[in-house]
């Protein structure tokens, strides 16, 4: 497997319900309909309902909720 550039915000989702995010900068904003995250080039929007930050740190986070899209703005 192909190892990821650090620059690069990746995410891995399990269905519609649980999304795990690496390489970002931080939590821009955070409610339960949308969670915004800063990556080096780019803000990812989780959107949904009942979202909430599982765990994070440093390197990687956890989302947990019914994620209906992500917005790369």
């Amino acid at each position: 497997m192909k190892k990821k550039p650090k620059e690069v915000i990746a995410i891995t989702l399990t269905g519609n319900c649980e999304a795990y995010i690496e390489n970002y900068r931080g939590i821009v904003s955070y409610d339960e309909n949308k969670i915004s995250i800063q990556g080096n080039h780019v803000v990812l929007n989780i959107c949904g309902c009942d979202l909430e930050v599982d765990f994070y740190s440093q390197e990687s986070m956890k989302i947990k909720g019914k994620i209906k899209r992500l917005e790369y703005v």
